[in-house]
């Protein structure tokens, strides 16, 4: 069992950042604690975001701004953001979890399962990274092939995506309200370009060619083998293909 000595609610981001930074001391960032509760093993400190100021949801140019404390409710509820992106921040979980959980969570966590992070893929979302050393932009697909590395001693700020184009996703799971087993997700952009990722067929939600599937390897699992989820992944490609013409 996991005991944490102190905890922290820091209230800006440079406060939080040389709280995460000091040297000999095993801290994590808490947003909503969806992720963290189950994962503090080795975790001495805690540092709370929720008065650092990085709520919000807002169009910056062309892009959705999305702060990395919003909660999944909030996205839901957002009309400035896509369809899809709203249905599945709803797949997310039940309401009592939507209300808990951050977007910045979500990310970070990296759930194979995510039909979120899938959606955010094909809308070409990139992460903000706040260091001691300065911000930088990651696109989602490189930050969720490492986690790690992306944040390295940093703090999400912000989630920003693409809001043009048309979407479609479609799911496989063993009731409505269940985890998928496989999803797949696909956005054809406003200049032509079609997107498409999946979840449930590698470590992390992936960006996926649907000309190259043979090159997926899928887990298996009690719900089914890795054959099958191949199997799925072409099905459900055809089916979003189909909604996107």
């Amino acid at each position: 069992m996991t005991l944490i000595k102190n905890y922290h609610r820091p209230h800006n981001l440079d406060d939080a950042l040389a709280l995460l930074n000091r040297p000999g001391v095993a801290s994590a960032v808490l947003a909503g604690g969806t992720h963290l509760n189950a994962h503090a093993e080795g975790v001495d400190e805690v540092i709370d975001l929720q008065a650092a100021g990085l709520e919000g949801i807002k169009m910056a140019g062309d892009r959705l701004a999305i702060g990395a404390m919003t909660r999944l409710q909030a996205l839901v509820d957002a009309e400035l953001a896509p369809d899809l992106a709203r249905q599945t921040a709803h797949a997310e979980g039940p309401n009592t979890f939507r209300n808990q959980a951050t977007i910045g969570g979500v990310a970070a966590g990296a759930d194979a399962e995510s039909e979120l992070l899938a959606a955010l893929l094909v809308f070409e979302a990139e992460v903000r990274v706040q260091t001691l050393a300065g911000s930088k932009s990651v696109a989602l697909s490189h930050f969720l092939g490492d986690v790690a590395g992306a944040l390295a001693g940093g703090i999400i700020t912000e989630i920003t995506l693409a809001t043009d184009g048309v979407a479609a996703g479609e799911r496989v799971a063993r009731t409505p309200a269940d985890k998928p087993i496989v999803a797949v997700v696909g956005r054809k952009t406003a200049d032509g370009r079609t997107l498409f990722a999946a979840c449930g067929v590698a470590p992390s939600p992936i960006l996926i060619d649907p000309d190259q599937l043979d090159s997926l390897d899928p887990p298996a699992d009690f719900r089914g083998s890795s054959e099958y989820r191949w199997e799925m992944v072409a099905v459900l490609v055809k089916r979003v293909v189909e909604h996107l013409h």
